[in-house]
């Protein structure tokens, strides 16, 4: 792959490969959509172009291929291909789209690929339709080409104006209602003795936890309020902006045992939430010498991570319900509102960095609570590892982002799937696997680490690197490196 001004396009081989590894798979991903021949459809065609330019790394078209994903005996005319297709999307999109030819080949046959490249910014309209009528900005979903929802539209609008979501203002809020012992606390610069000053002002202006208003007013952002507010759910919009733990006596919500609703700034809501789960978390042995001390099963760390995670890219829009942390016997899920952020997916989370909130990320650092690195996600793989559990689980579903905590079990009770997402995991932290990391992963003997890396090459995870059988060194598929890119 290559980069080119900060734009991601694929080159020829990484395409070439693509097309071999689907067309094996008789299927498309969101990245690639084939075609027999030239759709006379301009309006459905438009709609799979500007689908394209919406893709955080574009798309390709590739024409040749039939409905049963083989070569086509029809003949391609390649002119009037990239004529039209460069009309399309240069003309018809907003902004104007270029696209870069590829030549292909199937089976020894010559195929024609258009990629479409990634503009500089989205969303990408079609021009002759109204901007939020529904039918203007489409996306790719696996392989289908469907019409984005207005809020989706709205975040890529945001972002594409450099403004985020948690620099709007509260308008009901008042600046004398942020703690002033607080920001002195955690904004550098700020004296408290001085109240709101000028210079106070211009400090807090500068950290994105005021802004200007209508009438030259002084008003919190949202950053602002969520972090340093004295009575943050006194603002009605805002009330569920707090965390809920519940606590049940089984794997199912039949039989709660324990509810707390947890309120208060947001750095005291995450203190909270990690001292309550601690207290209530599964105990694990830890042996010193000759003393056995029973602690919890995860660390502060791992937990930190996870409900900074959940406060910092909840959508603050959505306040229909708070971030919730429900503990079972066999798992901990966490919940927040708002699903992953377009061109992030749960297997490219620890490649592509992007925050919804970025200064209650910044801010979070000063409170000592992440380190806005965007490590957080391997620091929580690294913390399943340590204590040899099944890798977290993540679930997107558009509305809302899951992650899924297990209880500790024996290398017996992973079910196969945990088994392959904390194999998957291991590569993608350290490139290649052999028998020892996969002994050292699970705390499993050499026969049983045999086993598990023949079954994992058979269901197409791994392959082999080299030609050594007694060292075997394995690493991803090019399937499944494209899937987590």
């Amino acid at each position: 792959m290559l980069i080119i001004t900060g734009i991601y396009i694929m080159n020829q081989q990484y395409w070439q490969n693509k097309v071999d590894i689907l067309c094996s798979k008789k299927g498309e991903d969101n990245e690639v959509d084939f075609k027999k021949t030239l759709s006379e459809d301009n309006d459905r065609l438009k709609e799979h172009i500007n689908a394209m330019g919406n893709n955080p790394n574009g798309g390709l078209f590739v024409f040749g291929i039939d409905k049963d994903f083989e070569v086509s005996n029809d003949s391609i005319d390649t002119d009037k291909i990239i004529k039209h297709i460069t009309y399309l999307a240069g003309d018809t999109q907003e902004p104007a789209l270029n696209i870069q030819i590829h030549h292909l080949t199937r089976e020894g046959i010559s195929l024609i690929g258009t990629a479409i490249l990634p503009p500089e910014t989205r969303p990408v309209f079609i021009k002759d339709r109204s901007p939020l009528g529904g039918q203007a900005c489409y996306k790719r979903s696996g392989s289908s080409t469907i019409a984005m929802r207005i809020g989706e539209i709205r975040e890529l609008l945001a972002r594409s104006q450099q403004f985020n979501p948690d620099e709007e203002l509260v308008q009901e809020g008042k600046i004398s209602d942020l703690n002033v012992s607080i920001l002195e606390e955690t904004i550098k610069g700020f004296k408290g003795a001085n109240g709101m000053s000028a210079n106070n002002l211009l400090i807090l202006s500068d950290n994105k936890i005021i802004s200007k208003g209508t009438g030259d007013e002084w008003k919190p952002t949202l950053a602002g309020w969520l972090m340093y507010s004295n009575n943050l759910q006194s603002i009605r919009s805002l009330k569920n902006s707090s965390i809920e733990f519940q606590q049940f006596n089984g794997k199912t919500r039949e039989e709660p045992i324990k509810k707390l609703e947890i309120f208060g700034t947001l750095p005291q809501q995450v203190k909270l939430a990690i001292s309550t789960i601690t207290q209530n978390i599964w105990k694990v042995p830890k042996i010193q010498g000759m003393l056995r001390e029973d602690i919890p099963a995860y660390d502060e760390t791992t937990l930190r991570e996870v409900i900074v995670n959940s406060v910092v890219h909840r959508d603050y829009r959505q306040m229909f319900q708070p971030v919730k942390i429900a503990m079972f016997i066999d798992r901990i899920e966490i919940e927040n509102p708002g699903g992953l952020l377009p061109g992030l997916t749960p297997l490219n989370l620890m490649h592509k960095r992007e925050w919804r909130n970025p200064n209650i990320a910044n801010l979070m650092v000063n409170f000592k609570l992440g380190e806005m690195d965007g490590q957080g996600i391997d620091r929580i793989y690294m913390g399943t590892r340590k204590i040899k559990v099944p890798a977290p689980k993540i679930f997107d579903d558009n509305k809302s982002f899951k992650m899924i905590l297990s209880a500790p079990k024996a290398y017996e009770e992973y079910s196969p799937e945990e088994k392959k997402l904390s194999v998957l995991i291991l590569l993608v932290l350290e490139t290649t696997v052999d028998n020892e990391s996969i002994r050292n992963a699970f705390g499993i003997d050499l026969t049983k680490a045999s086993t598990l890396l023949k079954s994992l090459v058979e269901d197409g995870l791994l392959v082999r690197v080299g030609n050594s059988t007694r060292y075997a060194k394995y690493t991803l598929s090019s399937e499944w490196k494209l899937k987590i890119e």
